[in-house]
């Protein structure tokens, strides 16, 4: 046991990454290729029980319910999902798409269907836990902060390969979507002072746009190419976003503000 616990604190990260895909993946066999949500934030909880104890524990719940930050950034993430998702539409009807069911609010059975099981509930273990520790291992270099959020887009991507395998999202989702938007989450992150509340509620905001432009919108080919859109736009704004704020993606006019959280969770 203690070896395996000191294996666990020489590499907590590829312990974190086995983990969230074992505790998500092990239902795509029953489930039609659904994987569960929660798997990488409990194999964070896991990993940091093992290598730093309460501290550790403490220092994510004190990311995850950081709500002190502006307003705005509350709502520039739900309003780069409406950039895209709305973009894609518009430009899918441009090009001679023809609606099949017009888009329309979800049910209230669908909203606490994505309380329960959406996307948001990986952001503790991928933004609150994975983004923060990779951004610690490559502080030394000038651009760590993209080469972290790359290594989590990469490992997030691997994640849904249940769902492409399946037929639930076609395969530029996970080679391309995946890392895209794990840019756009590594800016709010640390634009908003490492608020996993923030991403959370960006994921949650971008499940529930999901929702509201599903496939029955569009069918066939016009959906694909209207998926094709949306992946296209969002890179355009995650490139965007890169090219702005530069490869540290805001995390140097934020790093006193980690340091607070930090050191206030600590």
């Amino acid at each position: 046991m203690n070896t395996i616990f000191s294996f666990i604190k020489r590499h907590p990260i590829v312990m974190f990454v086995t983990l969230a895909y074992l505790l998500s993946w092990w239902s795509a066999p029953f489930a039609n290729g659904q994987i569960m949500p929660q798997g990488p934030a409990v194999a964070a909880v896991i990993v940091l029980a093992i290598t730093s104890g309460r501290l550790g524990l403490h220092t994510l719940w004190h990311r995850i319910i950081h709500w002190r930050v502006a307003w705005y950034w509350y709502v520039i993430g739900p309003g780069i999902i409406a950039s895209y998702i709305g973009g894609a539409y518009a430009l899918n009807l441009l090009l001679g798409a023809s609606v099949a069911n017009p888009p329309h609010l979800p049910t209230i059975g669908t909203i606490l269907e994505l309380l329960l099981l959406g996307g948001w509930l990986e952001e503790p273990g991928w933004s609150g836990y994975a983004l923060p520790k990779l951004q610690e291992h490559f502080a030394s270099r000038s651009n760590g902060a993209l080469l972290a959020a790359l290594g989590v887009g990469l490992f997030r991507a691997i994640w849904h390969l249940p769902l492409v395998i399946y037929g639930h999202i076609p395969w530029f989702d996970v080679v391309v979507s995946e890392i895209a938007i794990q840019l756009i989450i590594a800016w709010l992150f640390n634009r908003s002072g490492g608020s996993v509340l923030v991403v959370m509620l960006f994921h949650l905001a971008s499940n529930i746009s999901g929702a509201v432009i599903n496939s029955s919108v569009f069918t066939g080919t016009e959906w694909t190419v209207y998926y094709a859109l949306f992946v296209a736009l969002q890179s355009l704004i995650a490139l965007g976003i890169v090219i702005i704020s530069g490869i540290r993606l805001g995390q140097k006019a934020n790093e006193k503000k980690l340091a607070i959280v930090d050191q206030k969770a600590a």
